[in-house]
């Protein structure tokens, strides 16, 4: 066996003590333990926790370990965090006001939504509009944004900081109405 096969087998050796001696309930108890460490013939040194002809006798403390601190209370965070302070329930109401439920926007290329929350926004919580089930960019309460011809949908989230969901509107529908390009009288693509 040559000397690098030898340390390898030595390291895995004592890996193997050190893990059995742990799994044996001696790891972290703080108390010391006696193993016998002799080598064979062949120069391969052995580990035991019973005693053996030409063996030295260790003594070996336990393990040293680690155990966290028990998580804080489910309400400690929330009294260093003022966004946290606010449960899913932190709006009695938020609605889009702007454009109202099946209104009629006419000749017009962009629109504006407008998001009320009662009580009003916090500081620290943001308004996420949708468009058509699209994100828009922005943090609200009031939005505008281009339009084509047809029927949409809007709808707003109001979020925490995290990120959480602290209040949701009803989707609203609208309808956008543009002269046709095709019209004569059309203002916007005169013939």
């Amino acid at each position: 066996m040559s000397s690098v096969s030898r340390l390898i087998a030595r390291t895995a050796l004592t890996a193997l003590l050190c893990a059995g001696l742990a799994s044996a309930g001696w790891a972290g108890n703080g108390t010391h333990s006696t193993v016998y460490k002799w080598v064979d013939a062949h120069g391969v040194i052995h580990y035991s926790d019973q005693p053996h002809a030409n063996a030295t006798k260790l003594s070996i403390r336990g393990a040293q370990t680690y155990a966290p601190p028990p998580p804080p209370p489910a309400d400690f965070g929330a009294a260093q965090t003022p966004e946290r302070t606010h449960s899913r329930h932190a709006y009695s109401s938020c609605e889009v006001v702007e454009p109202h439920d099946q209104q009629m926007l006419m000749n017009v290329y962009r629109a504006t939504a407008l998001v009320s929350t009662q009580p009003g926004l916090r500081p620290g919580n943001r308004v996420q509009l949708f468009l058509d089930g699209r994100r828009m960019p922005g943090a609200g309460p009031a939005f505008t944004f281009p339009v084509v011809r047809g029927q949409h949908s809007v709808s707003a989230v109001v979020v925490n900081g995290y990120g959480q969901i602290l209040c949701e509107t009803q989707t609203v529908t609208f309808y956008v109405h543009q002269p046709s390009i095709q019209n004569p009288h059309n203002p916007v693509h005169p013939h």
